[in-house]
């Protein structure tokens, strides 16, 4: 389980642990460390069973024995990705209660301190949680994606690569690290990501590896190759909505309508299922929106984009898909406005320049993308 990244061995553990509690019914920490297991499984292969046997495992584990702190950590953990944030901190600080040193509950306090703000406390808990265990990878990933939520990308990329010192063989770490350069505005900053994604499925092939090769083909215009990328992400898994998503900007580009077609009602799908899970995630909210406008749905688009904006109003992903949103519903003044704002709180031009749906919006005399501020 501590090389969770390691294709099979999540598995692996998940075997030998039912075969343990199999042998011993009452094993409380057997079955805090299947629930655990489970919830690695869907942080590797997103899926809501993964999902729901992790939390009747945890919960046996905790009407077996409350005194220890693991099930609490993973029930957190579980909370924490569901955008349940007060519960989440609530379960990290009653394991701290049993385990003031658990490194996990530590890690996972600083996770809840930055989902409201506390980002110096935030980064102080991720710190600590790997001086209790500096020879322990996931440490520094988990600090390097705090970096790369705050768009310090060559901080992430430092802690992606201080990962790699200690476990050169993590496919994973260098799929985290491409993305990490494909945020930032850093020198060969693509060809850093291509390379590292190369690595990354040489050594392993992996649905987030070429996701990510997919979605760089697409920020290159490779439309063709950024499909065949996709889809063997989309063989490996086929419930995140955010690939699909990409699949359908290159279709659309392609000029494919029944691929296009195809690939935004299984996107649309697969979105409004998540946001009832995620109700929290702005982003979601705000991709919503897009396909509700591309319906000329106006009430449920409108809804979308004003539930993302309270959410995150300054963030710039939610405010150029407020943008494609009102474009879609025929109201340009507002689509400009909100594209000049994704730009001022940090977008890229080019990221704007990926939308088909937006083009004619980006050659509007009235666009003024001189705004825009570097990242």
């Amino acid at each position: 389980m501590q090389r969770y990244d390691k294709a099979g061995n999540v598995d692996d553990a998940i075997s030998a642990l039912n075969d343990a509690v199999k042998l011993d019914p009452k094993f409380s920490l057997g079955f805090a460390s299947l629930g655990e297991a489970y919830r690695l499984k869907n942080k590797v292969d997103p899926n809501q069973k993964w999902t729901d046997q992790a939390l009747a495992n945890l919960g046996h584990a905790v009407q077996l024995d409350d005194r220890i702190a693991a099930p609490f950590v993973s029930l957190a953990w579980l909370h924490s990705s569901l955008g349940k944030h007060d519960l989440a901190l609530q379960e990290f600080e009653r394991a701290l209660a049993i385990n003031p040193r658990d490194p996990e509950a530590i890690k996972g306090r600083a996770r809840e301190y930055e989902s409201t703000g506390r980002l110096q406390d935030a980064e102080a808990n991720f710190k600590q949680a790997i001086a209790l265990r500096p020879d322990y990878w996931d440490g520094y990933n988990s600090l390097g994606f705090f970096y790369f939520r705050q768009h310090r990308y060559p901080d992430a990329i430092a802690q992606f690569r201080r990962v790699l010192d200690l476990t050169p063989d993590n496919a994973a770490a260098y799929s985290n690290l491409a993305g990490a350069y494909l945020e930032s505005s850093l020198p060969n900053a693509q060809s850093e990501a291509e390379n590292a994604l190369q690595r990354s499925l040489q050594l392993s092939p992996s649905y987030n590896a070429y996701a990510n090769l997919g979605r760089l083909y697409m920020s290159q215009k490779r439309y063709a190759e950024g499909v065949q990328m996709t889809r063997k992400a989309l063989d490996l898994n086929d419930q995140d909505y955010a690939v699909w998503a990409n699949l359908t900007v290159m279709y659309e580009w392609l000029h494919d309508a029944a691929h296009t077609r195809e690939a935004r009602e299984k996107t649309m799908f697969l979105l409004e299922a998540y946001v009832q899970l995620h109700p929290q995630d702005a982003q979601a909210h705000s991709s919503l929106s897009t396909y509700y406008a591309e319906e000329k749905d106006r009430p449920n688009a409108q809804r979308q984009v004003e539930t993302a904006l309270a959410l995150q109003p300054t963030d710039p992903s939610v405010l150029a898909d407020v943008a494609e949103a009102y474009e879609d519903l025929g109201d340009r003044k507002r689509a400009i406005e909100y594209a000049e704002k994704s730009l001022h709180n940090g977008n890229s031009l080019d990221d704007l320049q990926v939308r088909p749906d937006i083009q004619q919006l980006l050659a509007d005399p009235s666009f003024h993308p001189a705004i825009q501020t570097k990242r």
